[in-house]
């Protein structure tokens, strides 16, 4: 017969072998997994010299200059992958970005994701910006979320684009309403209606109402503009012809009523 005392040993020996067997060998000292580093490069480049990837294709219209987006977007230093930027939900126009941005951002459909590669050219140049060093290549990660565009501009129709008569400097006009009201004078303060259009598209650039311009403070060839008008008259004027590549704009005032250019103590 085997004893008590034998049967006891030879069961915590039994049991020692089944748990060792059992067990899971010691674990290491947990190693924090390396994060890996942000792709700095683009597949795809654009004759401006913007390249881009394609993270998600997004669907439905793109945006244009005139556009305002929605996006999330992340952006890096090319040069180390350093993040300098980034937001969510953040809203700005297109035409408000650096051109390798906005160029990226007219790619792009809604619910999109894209990889944006902008030379320094094409992002802050020679002069950078905060913590972006001059002439450094930058890499946008950027996720359309929406965007609206705004109402077309007001267009003026081809026949009231021009002018028909002119002054002796230049200044085309045309009379759309005549009054027989006052004239202003250097002393005093115009009260008008104006809207500044593109001479060529018709395009309305600006639109004022109720502005009030002191003559003595007018540049001249506006002052000679005004100069020819009588409270409640109507006139399209034509600017003369810039020398320096400036588009053409034309204006079209209606002069309102006269006060007293305010004086220097007012």
């Amino acid at each position: 017969m085997t004893s008590p005392t034998l049967k006891r040993a030879a069961f915590t020996a039994l049991t020692s072998v089944l748990l060792l067997q059992l067990a899971p060998a010691q674990a290491a000292a947990p190693v924090a997994a390396k994060s890996k580093p942000p792709v700095l490069s683009c597949t795809t480049q654009t004759a401006e010299g913007l390249s881009y990837t394609v993270i998600t294709p997004g669907k439905g219209e793109r945006p244009n200059t005139e556009s305002k987006v929605t996006v999330n977007y992340k952006g890096m230093l090319t040069a180390d992958g350093t993040e300098f930027d980034s937001g969510q939900a953040a809203q700005f126009p297109v035409g408000g970005v650096i051109p390798g941005f906005a160029q990226g951002l007219q790619l792009m459909q809604v619910g999109g994701s894209y990889r944006l590669c902008i030379p320094a050219v094409l992002g802050y140049g020679a002069a950078g910006t905060g913590p972006i060093p001059a002439n450094a290549d930058l890499v946008f990660e950027v996720d359309l979320l929406s965007f609206i565009n705004p109402p077309p501009k007001p267009v003026i129709p081809v026949a009231e684009r021009t002018c028909s008569q002119a002054t002796a400097s230049g200044l085309g006009f045309d009379i759309v309403q005549s009054a027989a009201g006052k004239k202003p004078t250097d002393g005093d303060m115009a009260l008008v209606d104006f809207t500044i259009f593109d001479a060529n598209t018709g395009v309305v650039e600006q639109k004022r109402e109720w502005e009030k311009i002191p003559l003595n403070q007018a540049s001249p060839i506006f002052r000679e503009s005004l100069n020819m008008m009588g409270i409640g008259s109507t006139y399209r004027f034509c600017m003369p012809r810039t020398t320096d590549g400036s588009p053409e704009s034309n204006i079209i005032v209606t002069l309102i009523g006269l006060r007293p250019a305010p004086t220097a103590e007012n």
